[in-house]
């Protein structure tokens, strides 16, 4: 069945439509240029509301498998790329990717010139779009945008009540914004006994979990959209060592009095490189983020611990006197480079006083 991505501005990228008749695809489109990890992306809440492109031209030639999701199920609202692959192989029990995205009732859109399309959205910044069969009136499709609204993008991805994972090494509160699976993963590997609370966690719930440190996770939208969490988040800075990882780290300069702006079509791939200024090192990392902070006002209080080498963005910063680390990239990765896994460990030694070396 043919397709079609329609902006608002009435640019149109033309393709093979994958999905049932009556499914439709809305919200801001983006492209990421990771090589691999196409289901790690799918599942990332970070993606909720949105419609991603991947700019590799060959994509689901390895199937899916459980293991690789980063939560229950698919958040985007639509997957456009340029060539559907798919080859079974005996020895792995993969799963199509076309199969999995209709098992959550998800649009694909193949086929595409997916390189016009981000050089596109790279001359254009983030644009809202719908993808839709063609037999779907263009008029009616944008129709669909009047009441797309990200406001509450992260209570709809966020668990909606509390659960433990258990651990012997310290207690670590995780408040979920939208968190992955291999945020989870990488501090159980390390020992940590984890408490996951909701996005909407007061601050005398988050109290009440005895924490020995605390994590703001990654999640979706506009963190200037929820100043309602900051109180939490304010408890946290104030009372524990904190880490926060790509929202969180939004969170965090919000909190403490700093600003955030939109980028013009934002960070999402598992190539970027950054400086960390403390160790004079270069890392390679997976990013997905539409928004920066601006840490003017923050001088007196924090140092920039990462630059983005390619726009200078801040991509993280440190206190000059508490345990408080902020990241805005995901050195969980999922998919993407190792590079920056010693970032948990250095949060957990700020956790337990006992600082080690990983430059």
């Amino acid at each position: 069945m043919k397709g079609y991505l329609i902006f608002t501005d009435g640019t149109r990228f033309d393709g093979t439509f994958i999905g049932a008749e009556d499914w439709r695809g809305r919200g801001e489109v983006v492209f990421n240029t990771a090589m691999t990890g196409y289901q790690e992306i799918l599942t990332d809440p970070s993606y909720y509301g949105q419609i991603v492109v991947l700019t590799y031209p060959l994509i689901g030639n390895y199937g899916t498998l459980a293991e690789m999701a980063e939560s229950l199920f698919p958040w985007v609202e639509g997957l456009v790329i340029h060539r559907l692959s798919w080859r079974p192989t005996p020895e792995r029990a993969a799963e199509g990717l076309e199969r999995y995205l209709s098992a959550y009732h998800k649009p694909m859109l193949t086929d595409v010139d997916t390189r016009a399309l981000t050089r596109y959205l790279r001359d254009r910044g983030t644009q809202r779009a719908v993808l839709a069969p063609s037999t779907v009136p263009v008029d009616e499709a944008l129709h669909l945008l009047d009441d797309y609204d990200l406001r509450d993008a992260v209570y709809r991805v966020s668990t909606p009540e509390a659960y433990a994972i258990p651990g012997r090494g310290p207690r670590i509160t995780v408040i979920d914004y939208g968190v992955k699976n291999s945020i989870l993963r990488e501090l159980s590997q390390r020992g940590a006994s984890l408490t996951v609370l909701p996005a909407r966690a007061t601050p005398e719930e988050l109290v009440a979990t005895r924490p020995d440190g605390v994590v703001l996770s990654n999640g979706p939208g506009d963190p200037a959209a929820i100043p309602e969490v900051l109180p939490t988040v304010r408890q946290a800075l104030d009372a524990y060592p904190t880490l926060g990882i790509c929202l969180g780290h939004q969170l965090i300069g919000l909190a403490e009095g700093a600003h955030t702006y939109p980028l013009k079509f934002g960070h999402h791939g598992a190539n970027h490189p950054l400086r960390d200024e403390k160790h004079g090192r270069v890392l390679i990392t997976a990013q997905n983020h539409g928004y920066a902070v601006k840490w003017e006002g923050l001088h007196d209080r924090y140092r920039v611990r990462f630059t983005h080498l390619h726009d200078q963005t801040v991509e993280g910063l440190e206190h000059k006197d508490r345990p408080i680390l902020s990241v805005q990239h995901h050195p969980e990765a999922g998919p993407g480079p190792s590079d920056s896994l010693y970032l948990f460990d250095e949060f957990l030694e700020k956790v337990t006083g006992k600082e080690g070396h990983h430059a």
